[in-house]
């Protein structure tokens, strides 16, 4: 389940018994965050409602300057494909709102959660005003965004980028059941990964307070050219208003 992620005053809806919740996190190009946010009300949101589509949480991030969040609730992860396709291939979004809002992003992150229905219901009795929005909200994007930061400096063997999000007590459990301290595994991660074209699926973030733990599965392919899968588990800590990586354990086959 997902906690405590500020909620947009959205269509009237019926809560389900579970949801996919969708977060988009995007990397916006220098400057123009305000007046992609009021674009967003002004011309994204409307379609978004008139096309069905349960917007739950948006906004600017506290990540950093250039960083926008989305959530959007759909009935399962085929609903959420079907709509979408049928949404940004419709005239009203290629022709409206499409080329403004794309020249605006730089990149963009997606995950999908499974939540329930008391979290969907609490959603949406919170507000989406960037100024009043709950700091779970910011969070949880902070989170999705080290989510990101960890998994593309293992692909590319970035020591520097995880030596500014490990902790100094770090602690990861490998496959195998070795257990590693912050150097030994700076050693490790500085060596190039064997798990080529590594992806990173079904995220799921549970907040704690001022802790976080992160479940994802992984696709890869073994050096010999076999797909390999596994999962992992990272446990994140807010520590003098940071968020640092205390603790990893991931499996893989």
């Amino acid at each position: 389940m997902v906690i405590g992620v500020a909620a947009a005053p959205a269509l009237a809806q019926t809560t389900p018994a579970s949801a996919t919740l969708e977060i988009r996190v995007y990397t916006l190009k220098p400057g123009v965050r305000d007046d992609f946010h009021a674009r967003f009300v002004s011309d994204s949101l409307p379609l978004l409602h008139r096309a069905g589509i349960d917007v739950v949480a948006f906004g600017p991030s506290q990540h950093d300057r250039d960083s926008y969040f989305l959530m959007r609730s759909f009935p399962g992860i085929g609903e959420r494909d079907r709509i979408e396709e049928q949404f940004y291939g419709s005239r009203a979004w290629r022709e409206g709102p499409r080329d403004a809002v794309l020249a605006a992003i730089d990149s963009y992150s997606t995950a999908l959660l499974t939540v329930d229905a008391a979290t969907l219901k609490g959603l949406r009795t919170m507000t989406t005003s960037p100024s009043t929005a709950s700091p779970a909200t910011h969070d949880l994007a902070a989170i999705m965004r080290l989510n990101d930061d960890y998994i593309e400096a293992v692909r590319t063997s970035d020591v520097h980028r995880f030596r500014e999000i490990l902790a100094d007590d770090f602690l990861c459990t490998l496959a195998d059941g070795t257990l590693l301290d912050r150097g030994q595994f700076l050693m490790l991660a500085a060596r190039p990964t064997t798990a080529h074209g590594l992806q990173v699926h079904d995220v799921n973030v549970r907040l704690l307070g001022d802790t976080a733990i992160v479940h994802a599965a992984t696709t890869f392919t073994h050096p010999d050219g076999r797909p390999g899968r596994g999962r992992y588990t990272d446990v994140w800590a807010r520590r003098d208003g940071r968020w640092m990586a205390v603790a990893a354990q991931f499996s893989r086959q």
